[in-house]
């Protein structure tokens, strides 16, 4: 006799009932379970592509800019009309130096005359300036451009590929050539690379590896040394959301929604501070390090942005960003220890003990620009106070300088303590700073990229007098015959040139400037919302045409 049989014979058939519905209701709690996890991607993703009420709301609608006069004082239009010529032509001169010298490489060495090949050799210089030259009305380059862009392969090189830099320079670069352009070779590369780049989220938590093999035949599990940065894991839903919305391909979206829940999920110590590092294997973070600047930047500012791109459809972005910028407050912003500049404001850091410190980075001079933008389509109006005084610390570093140009980091006095260095570039230094770290490496944007938001929000024309003083001093200090140069010692009398030239000097560094001395309704900050690279994106509205793609 089969033994089985015999024994569930043996078992009364109310009690064979019972496990029978035992077992239904255990699989369909499970089934349950897998639809709700499956139906809350699903329902950001509807809020954001279908539901037009939504769609329609009033944050999204809001106005941001100021509201310029109509007509524009002679006298001012003619300072405005040549401080942008003279943007525009820094411009040609840097992208002739590039052409003559570095053409398909990733950037130029604009003192030795050579190339870099940093980026995979995409020609990261060209794929990130297609925008500017567009809205330069340099079409002549950007054609030239193009035939270089359309003959891109992503999956042929050999090098590992640094996620973070490849999104937010090409993928955005790609996105926003196309939408200026309507020229769909841009988008049908824009799909190439976002497809080559989702072997990146190859994981258990979703959160993109640091770098990968995009080559098929090279690839291999990623297990990054030391974890990942929040600045790079978490920069990402502005591009993969407008890459799901072109597309019509939904993929992109659930990648980076699923990012965001992670993160937000993840142990902190204060809510709203995110820690700068954290495990891609786990999703936990593994430091209390926490800063606005390096390493933790765009990820608040994708925050903010995102919510500005597809408005209440995903609330989750505006309840997170306002949670770190009031913690931002109470933790890391501190009143000016210098004693004849009391009325500015400093932004700090925590260590990786979680103790602060008054190190502030210019890279954290885009947190002004941030809380302007918020102040206004959060209603939020103490943030632009803020914004205003941090963006007055931001130039007053810039100029305090023998060259006007501001040092990559500077450290606030947080308690008393004498200054006892014989370094004579920090004995110069004012009383309430007691150390500068005195590179302009990168020609990095910030301080310009604020000084553009605020003006575009509040119509004060002193935004565009300090941008241009900035801009003098660029000139003056970074320019070599082929191009700009980043400096080593910003308050030298002789500089010496570090012989970079970065691919965001002409995305974000000159097309901030251009854009800062150009008539408000070019790229409104109402139409548009601006990537970390400075790639503009159109805000998403029940208007726009590309919603057919999710009908």
């Amino acid at each position: 006799m089969n033994l089985t049989k015999s024994c569930t014979n043996k078992i009364p058939s109310r009690l064979k009932n019972r496990i029978l519905y035992a077992i239904i209701l255990i699989i369909s709690l499970g089934l349950l379970t897998y639809q709700l996890v499956t139906l809350e991607y699903q329902s950001d993703l509807l809020n954001v592509f279908h539901d037009e009420k939504k769609i329609q709301n009033d944050k999204l609608q809001l106005k941001i800019q100021y509201d310029f006069p109509l007509d524009e004082i002679v006298q001012e239009k003619t300072i405005r009309e040549e401080r942008r010529e003279s943007v525009k032509n820094g411009f040609l001169h840097a992208w002739r130096g590039y052409t003559k010298y570095a053409w398909g490489s990733d950037e130029l060495r604009p003192v030795s005359n050579g190339s870099r090949y940093k980026f995979n050799g995409w020609g990261a210089t060209i794929v990130d300036s297609l925008d500017t030259m567009w809205i330069m009305d340099l079409k002549n380059e950007f054609n030239v451009s193009r035939e270089f862009v359309s003959k891109l392969n992503f999956t042929s090189n050999d090098d590992e590929t640094n996620v973070f830099e490849t999104i937010i320079r090409y993928l955005g670069g790609l996105l926003s050539a196309f939408e200026l352009s309507e020229d769909h070779i841009f988008l049908e590369k824009a799909k190439e690379l976002g497809d080559a780049l989702l072997y990146s989220f190859n994981n258990v938590t979703g959160l993109p590896y640091n770098s990968v093999y995009l080559n098929p035949d090279k690839r291999i599990n990623r297990h990054p040394y030391g974890g990942g940065l929040l600045a790079e894991v978490g920069t990402l839903c502005l591009e993969f959301t407008k890459l799901s919305q072109l597309t019509g391909d939904n993929k992109f979206f659930f990648i980076a929604n699923n990012i965001t829940k992670v993160l937000s999920n993840a142990n902190k110590t204060i809510p709203g501070l995110y820690p700068v590092k954290i495990n891609q294997e786990t999703g936990n973070f593994i430091t209390k390090e926490v800063s606005f600047g390096a390493n933790g930047d765009s990820f608040y500012e994708y925050l903010l942005k995102e919510f500005v791109l597809v408005g209440d459809s995903v609330d989750k972005y505006r309840t997170m960003y306002i949670e770190s910028i009031e913690s931002m407050y109470k933790y890391l912003i501190k009143a000016s220890p210098i004693n004849e500049r009391s009325e500015l404001l400093f932004l700090g850091e925590l260590t990786f003990r979680g103790d602060f410190i008054g190190k502030m980075g210019h890279l954290s001079c885009f947190i002004p620009g941030l809380l302007a933008l918020g102040s206004k389509v959060l209603d939020r109006p103490k943030d632009l106070e803020i914004a205003i005084r941090l963006a007055e610390t931001c130039y007053f570093v810039n100029r305090m300088t023998h060259t006007g140009i501001g040092g990559e980091e500077v450290w606030f006095k947080v308690v008393e303590e004498k200054n006892t260095t014989t370094n004579e570039t920090q004995k110069r230094l004012p009383d309430g700073i007691y150390r500068l770290s005195p590179s302009y490496s990168l020609l990095r944007p910030e301080t310009i990229e604020s000084f553009f938001i605020l003006y575009r929000i509040t119509g004060d024309k002193k935004y565009q007098d300090q941008g241009w003083d900035i801009w003098q001093s660029i000139e003056k200090w970074c320019k070599t015959p082929a191009g700009y140069s980043g400096l080593d010692d910003v308050d030298s009398t002789s500089p010496s040139k570090n012989d970079g030239m970065e691919s965001f000097f002409f995305a974000e560094t000159l097309k901030y400037l251009y854009l800062l001395f150009s008539p408000p309704d070019l790229i409104s900050l109402d139409t548009y919302v601006f990537n970390t690279e400075a790639h503009p994106f159109f805000r998403m509205t029940e208007n726009h045409e590309f919603y057919a793609n999710f009908d």
